[in-house]
């Protein structure tokens, strides 16, 4: 019997557990046959990863106003915006970065970003290192989001292009743990509002969350590195912010049914060791150098203070490498 003589329901199981990379390697694989790209270019569709470039080039399309077969298949969702310049903040026509419901997809239930920009001279703060806040907000208002994972070293940039210590996404992310089972989050500006439900009542399926407030990254030249600021104009530096986040997690726990793992990582100086709270368990370990976020490690003894948490936020920061 010839492959696509199969009924339906079996095709579909057989291009499930082909995958979506099989399609991503080779694009001339979706072109057998009419019947066979019915069955194949819904599985290429469930797991995409998007550049800038493409990511711009999927939005000027119009594709995600209207119905298309990425809206009715994508299920995980990669945006890569990494490089010598993000330059991410003029990237979006102004249409889209105002229309907060225009990124909805129906069965997208993982969604990973990473923005980083390669080390450059130009200010950390600069224009072109922060991302458009309302795509961002967009991108956080999928229904039935099972998995976050956000890496972030960008700010954020209003729908007028202003900078601010106000613009922040920790409320958006509060309000999907309802439906969330993880949760990893490494941002320049972060509070507790993202271990916040929206419902304080309610019973979370949420079991791993992992808050990494360091932004060491493992790159050529690089010989310094900071911590996560705390959104806003609070005041309270490094130790404040990761007390906070702490005794929110904790409450936090409280509403998860089932948790595992609960972690809030930073980094020490000047081994830039990086160390893992567990926060279930009050545990601090070391994890080896390229490690997972949420990777046990060597439990440090009870007693020995890691260096990160007793130097000030400037020491944090201090070129060590001349």
């Amino acid at each position: 019997m010839s492959l696509l003589h199969l009924p339906p329901e079996t095709l579909r199981q057989i291009f499930d557990e082909v995958g979506s990379s099989f399609f991503h390697e080779d694009v001339r694989r979706l072109t057998v046959c009419k019947q066979w790209f019915e069955f194949a270019l819904p599985t290429c569709l469930k797991c995409i990863t998007l550049s800038p470039k493409t990511l711009r080039s999927l939005m000027a399309s119009g594709v995600t106003k209207r119905p298309s077969p990425l809206q009715n298949n994508l299920e995980t969702l990669h945006l890569e915006l990494r490089g010598d310049r993000l330059c991410i903040s003029t990237s979006y026509p102004s249409e889209y970065t105002q229309e907060p419901n225009a990124l909805q997809f129906h069965r997208l239930h993982t969604l990973r970003i990473r923005a980083w920009g390669f080390p450059c001279p130009q200010p950390f703060d600069s224009a072109e290192d922060n991302l458009p806040l309302p795509t961002m907000q967009a991108l956080l208002l999928v229904e039935n989001l099972r998995v976050l994972v956000l890496d972030l070293s960008t700010g954020f940039l209003n729908s007028t292009g202003q900078q601010g210590n106000d613009h922040h996404i920790c409320p958006a992310i509060g309000a999907l743990l309802c439906t969330l089972r993880t949760l990893h989050l490494r941002m320049r500006s972060i509070c507790p509002d993202v271990l916040i439900p929206r419902d304080p009542n309610i019973s979370l399926q949420l079991s791993e969350v992992v808050i990494n407030l360091s932004l060491m990254e493992n790159l050529p030249g690089v010989t310094s590195a900071a911590h996560s600021k705390r959104c806003g104009s609070q005041s309270g530096g490094l130790l404040q912010l990761k007390a906070d986040l702490c005794e929110q997690a904790e409450a936090l726990a409280t509403q998860m049914a089932f948790p595992k793992v609960m972690r809030i990582l930073t980094h020490s100086l000047p081994q830039f060791e990086t160390n893992s709270l567990d926060v279930l368990s009050g545990k601090t370990m070391i994890l080896e150098d390229g490690s997972a976020w949420d990777d046990d490690g060597k439990t440090v003894e009870e007693g020995s203070e890691p260096e990160s948490e007793i130097m000030s936020d400037d020491e944090d920061s201090t070129l060590l490498d001349e």
